[in-house]
């Protein structure tokens, strides 16, 4: 765990977190779709594989970025390089079927960890206004993976902030103020955790919002930005840090 003192931060007016690869191991439903469809890749596993995409997932987030939707092609794309990268070959169709089967998500591979499940109880009853979600996506698939996770438990629907819902991506400051708007709260006076340095830490640094990146996947961080506030590599750390900042 790095980052500044925890105790010099005031009371936290609202938690926001960042969903896929955040909340629950994004790995998993990628994993899951690729046996669903596929069947087992000998000696791959399911963070391999979705490590892998997101080395050929560059030209989706930028569209993202773009405030555009990414298009089948796109997806097709990526699908098809990862998949190559471990010597299997797909046709556009499986590509896609693949792509479906992972937005699809589902119930076996979509899981909140105990770790997690105890920072959203706490900032849920220690912050002041409560908690909210900030996450690129389109909206239908991104609140299906809501219901998945059971998060009306925390976080009510008009506390989610999607980027096709308001025409914001991450990175762009509109989307953080949006939320931080809703809740008639300074960004200051918030906290985010994401685990995508782009997006998540230069989207919160933009509105002058405390960040902790959540990096449990130990990506080297950029030298020519500034650091996050914050940076965890555990749901564990994760847990104990927001603790330790989110007081009343």
């Amino acid at each position: 765990m790095s980052g500044h003192d925890p105790a010099a931060l005031p009371q936290r007016d609202v938690v926001f977190f960042d969903l896929d690869d955040t909340l629950y191991d994004q790995a998993a439903p990628f994993g899951y779709a690729v046996r669903k469809i596929l069947g087992p890749i000998p000696g791959v596993t399911a963070t391999d594989l979705f490590e892998t995409s997101r080395r050929y997932s560059q030209e989706i987030f930028a569209a993202f970025r773009r405030d555009e939707h990414p298009t089948d092609a796109m997806y097709i794309r990526r699908m098809q390089l990862t998949l190559g990268h471990y010597g299997v070959k797909i046709d556009p169709d499986t590509a896609l079927a693949l792509q479906h089967a992972y937005g699809a998500e589902s119930k076996d591979a979509m899981k909140l960890a105990p770790e997690i499940v105890e920072t959203l109880d706490w900032c849920s009853s220690h912050t002041r206004l409560g908690c909210g979600i900030i996450t690129n996506g389109k909206e239908p698939p991104q609140r299906s993976k809501m219901k998945i996770l059971g998060l009306d438990r925390w976080i009510a629907p008009d506390e989610i902030f999607i980027s096709d819902a308001l025409g914001y991506a991450k990175p762009q400051p509109e989307l953080f103020q949006i939320a931080c708007d809703h809740f008639k709260a300074k960004p200051s006076d918030c906290l985010y955790i994401g685990d995508a340095f782009a997006i998540d830490v230069l989207g919160a640094h933009s509105v002058h919002m405390p960040v902790i990146w959540f990096n449990h996947r130990l990506r080297p961080a950029p030298t020519d930005q500034f650091p996050a506030d914050y940076e965890v590599h555990t749901a564990s750390e994760l847990r104990d840090l927001v603790k330790a900042i989110v007081q009343r």
